[in-house]
């Protein structure tokens, strides 16, 4: 069985927001158009090169090389045609870890021609059962490492160096750039309504942007820990590093202890991160300056606050440049120029409320839109906009909401904001002052908090059901949910049913118990109310404590509310 194969070139009613700077979507930005290209490229001409070292949580550490990565990457692509019966055009679904197993899989994959569909591994089995299901995928893959649902028919990834070698004549099907490459579900997902359609030239182009960005070239060494499954983690870690030919080292996760030394051990000139590692970080590590040549960090994921970046800054003397982008955006659509004067950084991202999230990067262009569909001036708040090369092809399955969010030829984030004109470089930057859509950032990962409200709902017992996210300093975000259901509604039964749609990671901290919910005269929840009245009840004694443990809250004066 076999799911969608290509888009090529989108269609005309999304032509505009996939035109950067007068250049069509078919006039290619990157030398190579596909990833695989890249790496066949950077294999022939560096291939003795160091390319990636993964870091197991053990400590254990193995590196390859361009050459290497090439290699393996031909002998899972044999594989899977071998084994699986994989053919151009076909979707696998991949549940990757941060080590040579997954990484090698995404690249086979790809030079085999096939599509991948990149599942959470941390997901209830339904929810990937029915994006897989939604695609056609022919197989689902894993790695050891990777938890196993019984549920799920996994097929275990072979070690790629236990493989073997291919014949040196084999160089992969021809790939159209505009076909699909990757498919991620955005938040809120739970089959075809919400998966995205990332074509090969579509990482291709952000790769190329961060490479322009960073000013990354051979030698450079560069630290990732975030997940590979995100966006981030895949387009930045490993497809970024591709582009600039540089050496990445890639953490099986985060540990605040091992992290620091591993700055010093690998030379490491940026680092990819998130908030919440950063404030850990800060509260973990007492040194008065890092390691040279070590420049930056780079943070993206969730919003950045004025106080972290300051800490950062002033404590170990190197910048944060705070980045934005979607899925739907391929990793990055701005991030924060490195080189600022101090005084320009220090305005945009220390003395600022709000830190900034940076210019456009190459490739994509970047506005804030007022409702008449007008551009915004300088400072006025309306909702941030992108259009460019690095836009992805569509919403699968979804025609309606595809024309949505290309309306007046541009991808609507649903995010809002504000530009500034700085003066010196002469550049805008934007500032992102909330968010258009209903979810919450935990940790890094997207949750509908509507998709959520219907998991509650769906509950026989809950009459009614509404969330909210509230800051959290180590976790960015967190969920805290409000429900009108007898006492008899346990947390435990609750949190038991959430279990099976969401990752645990993004459940919420607090059930709070409502006589009702604040609504609109047609329906509509009036979050700002909510906010408000879940505000009120974290002052109440034991709230905290209770909140803390996981624990439904359900104090009789609740009622009241």
């Amino acid at each position: 069985m076999t799911g969608p194969t290509t888009h090529a070139v989108p269609g005309d009613d999304s032509r505009p927001a996939h035109a950067w700077a007068g250049r069509e979507y078919t006039d290619r930005l990157a030398l190579c158009p596909t990833i695989s290209e890249l790496l066949a490229q950077r294999a022939h001409r560096a291939g003795a090169d160091p390319y990636l070292s993964f870091r197991g949580a053990d400590g254990a550490a193995t590196t390859v090389t361009y050459g290497d990565t090439f290699e393996l990457g031909r002998r899972l692509a044999a594989w899977a045609r071998r084994e699986l019966s994989a053919r151009p055009g076909d979707v696998f679904a991949l549940a990757p870890v941060n080590e040579l197993r997954s990484v090698t899989a995404v690249f086979g994959l790809l030079l085999a021609g096939c599509s991948i569909l990149s599942v959470n591994p941390a997901d209830p089995a339904g929810r990937i059962l029915r994006q897989t299901e939604a695609l056609g995928a022919r197989a689902m893959l894993r790695a050891p490492d990777t938890p196993a649902d019984d549920l799920v028919p996994w097929t275990l990834l072979p070690d790629p160096r236990e493989l073997p070698g291919t014949d040196d004549t084999w160089t992969g099907p021809v790939l159209d750039p505009a076909a699909d490459a990757l498919y991620f579900g955005t938040s809120g997902s739970t089959a075809a309504s919400k998966l995205v359609a990332q074509s090969h030239y579509n990482g291709a182009v952000n790769a190329e942007a961060l490479r322009r960005h960073h000013g990354l070239g051979p030698g450079d060494r560069v630290l990732g820990c975030l997940p590979i499954h995100h966006v981030n983690g895949l387009h930045f870690s490993i497809f970024g590093v591709l582009a600039a030919g540089a050496h990445g080292i890639l953490l099986s996760g985060f540990d605040p202890f091992a992290y620091p030394g591993l700055l010093t051990e690998y030379q490491v000139r940026i680092a990819s991160l998130v908030p919440s590692i950063l404030e850990t970080l800060l509260e973990t590590w007492r040194a008065p300056r890092l390691p040279p040549p070590f420049e930056y960090f780079v943070s993206a994921a969730a919003p950045l606050a004025q106080s972290t970046a300051r800490a950062v800054h002033d404590r170990w003397g190197v910048r944060i440049l705070q980045g934005y982008g979607l899925t739907e955006t391929t990793n990055f659509s701005t991030t924060m120029p490195r080189g600022l004067s101090e005084a320009t950084y220090q305005a945009l991202m220390l003395d600022s409320d709000i830190p900034s999230v940076g210019t456009a990067l190459y490739g994509n262009e970047v506005a804030v839109i007022r409702a008449d569909g007008r551009r915004a001036e300088p400072g006025e708040t309306g909702e941030i906009c992108m259009r460019g090369h690095n836009v992805m092809s569509r919403y699968q399955g979804n025609p309606d909401a595809t024309a949505q969010a290309f309306a007046g030829g541009w991808f609507h984030s649903q995010d809002l904001g504000y530009e500034i004109c700085e003066p010196e470089t002469g550049l805008r930057f934007v500032v992102i002052t909330g968010r258009a859509k209903n979810i919450a950032k935990v940790r890094g990962e997207t949750v509908s908090l509507e998709e959520m409200e219907r998991a509650l709902g769906a509950l026989p017992s809950v009459r009614d059901a509404a969330c909210v996210a509230a800051p959290d300093r180590f976790l960015g975000e967190v969920v805290v949910a409000a429900v009108v259901a007898p006492g008899e509604t346990t947390d435990a039964m609750l949190l038991d049913h959430l279990r099976r749609f969401f990752d645990p990671v993004v459940l919420p901290v607090r059930c709070v118990r409502m006589a009702t919910i604040p609504r609109t005269a047609t329906g509509k929840i009036i979050r700002p109310k909510l906010q408000e009245l879940l505000a009120v009840t974290a002052d109440r004694p034991g709230a905290d404590k209770e909140a803390n443990a996981g624990i439904c809250v359900q104090p009789s004066e609740f009622d009241e509310i």
